[in-house]
């Protein structure tokens, strides 16, 4: 049974997104959310193979979408993944695929041509394909079917799309953006979230926030803390989880850092951490975009962050990017940075398009330059 390529009457344009999970700790969800809340032009649903937290499952189903839960695409070989995406393209009229996973394009893009559905998009989120070798050998792999099934290429940044895509001259280049009405200073939250942390007026709080993954580069995010910890009185807020979480709490213990170092974990309520920062890090090796340097910017904190990350992501004065070869230096231009003044940053956020709001305008363009301005004019639910 092949799919419908277009809703009769145009009166209903469907988006389905295909993602792993639905998690406010991920910033490709986050990027999917902030496009259903913000894209009001089109029916968006998502499917996850993986968690799925219920307060986005809600935004999404409050804006009239759907949140699919399908079997990991990990289980007996993607098999099961695959049959149940198979059976939800059958009895949905979808006009777009929207992929934001390549290592998994294999299965759900190449089902959605099958299907016949007319518009076909991945979405390189980043300009690494893994966080280790051996996955990304595997992932590369896995990828290079792509052209065969995507007809419509969204990138993050220059960088990613080259990583990603090679050569391809069609590549949509659309920076993730920020909500600043979330992450934007705000002085009473700032006192408030220093007293939760217990941290007093004088403390430096150095901030970070990623994954426990081998291109983060934590390794070198402690050595730096130790050279700031030597000089001044400070304490190190490390946000998010991964696989390595355990190794990096070892060596803390090793360091004698554990009562200097704060792991929070994963935080729904990352916006208001940013607040408590007096300099925010990034030494990361690699990154697509690096959307926590546009927060932290969005918040007002200074931000010291390596030469991987695209210059994309400046929207203030307070940002400088290093090599990640000395420590000392990042931790001497730490504590010049973190002497700024405190400011909103959200009017530099929205200056730079790196809001949501600009970002959703971005990704309704590419969805409106697939689907013909006839179409996209003659559906009542544009107006």
């Amino acid at each position: 049974m092949k799919h419908k390529a277009m809703v009769d009457n145009k009166n209903d344009v469907r988006v389905l997104h295909v993602v792993d999970v639905l998690s406010p700790s991920s910033g490709v969800a986050n990027d999917i959310i902030n496009c259903v809340k913000g894209i009001g032009e089109v029916t968006q649903d998502v499917v996850a193979y993986g968690f799925c937290d219920v307060g986005m499952k809600s935004i999404v189903e409050a804006a009239g979408g759907n949140v699919y839960r399908l079997p990991n695409v990990k289980n007996s070989l993607g098999q099961q993944f695959h049959r149940a995406f198979k059976e939800l393209l059958i009895t949905q009229p979808y006009s777009i695929i929207h992929g934001h996973l390549v290592n998994s394009a294999f299965i759900y893009l190449r089902e959605a041509k099958h299907q016949g559905i007319p518009h076909r998009v991945i979405h390189a989120h980043s300009a690494q394909m893994s966080d280790t070798t051996i996955k990304r050998i595997r992932n590369k792999a896995l990828s290079k079917g792509i052209p065969l099934w995507a007809n419509n290429y969204v990138a993050v940044s220059s960088l990613a799309a080259h990583r990603v895509f090679g050569n391809n001259p069609n590549v949509h280049i659309v920076s993730n953006g920020v909500d600043t009405d979330l992450f934007r200073y705000n002085e009473v939250v700032r006192m408030d979230v220093r007293s939760e942390l217990g941290l007093s007026q004088n403390t430096l709080c150095v901030g970070h926030v990623a994954r426990f993954s081998p291109i983060k580069n934590h390794g070198f995010l402690l050595e730096i803390f130790e050279i700031l910890r030597k000089r001044v009185s400070c304490i190190l807020v490390l946000v998010g989880d991964g696989d390595l979480e355990t190794a990096i709490k070892s060596r803390v213990r090793e360091k004698g850092l554990q009562n200097s170092i704060k792991f929070l974990g994963l935080r729904k309520d990352a916006h208001r951490l940013y607040q408590a920062f007096d300099v925010f890090l990034l030494p990361s090796i690699s990154e697509g975009f690096g959307l926590v340097v546009v927060e932290a910017q969005c918040a007002g904190v200074g931000c010291i962050v390596s030469e991987s990350v695209p210059n994309t992501v400046v929207c203030s004065d307070y940002i400088k990017f290093l090599p990640i070869c000395d420590a000392k230096e990042w931790a001497d231009e730490a504590l010049k940075i973190s002497k700024m003044t405190r400011t909103d940053g959200s009017s530099g956020v929205r200056e730079a398009k790196l809001d949501s709001a600009s970002m959703c305008a971005n990704i309704t363009q590419v969805y409106k330059t697939m689907l013909g301005s006839a179409v996209w004019d003659s559906s009542p639910s544009f107006r």
